[in-house]
């Protein structure tokens, strides 16, 4: 019975998580130049820009984005 409660509770934590769903990319990129600008990633909650900035050049382009979002 613990291990069937404990099991359900962890499926409710990540069903949880896989729930939030981050914005679009249009919808961050405020300024719509085409890019996520790390000012512009830090109102989503959530994000490590760090990590997704996978090139490192201080944007995010649609690819990084998709990657970072899962969208």
């Amino acid at each position: 019975m613990k291990k069937s409660l404990i099991s359900l509770l962890m499926l409710g934590f990540a069903g949880g998580a896989l729930a939030q769903e981050l914005p679009s990319f249009e919808e961050v990129d405020a300024n719509g130049d085409g890019a996520i600008s790390e000012q512009e990633a830090q109102a989503v909650e959530g994000l490590d820009f760090a990590t997704a900035d996978a090139n490192q050049d201080g944007q995010l382009d649609r690819a990084e984005w998709a990657e970072a979002s899962g969208q």
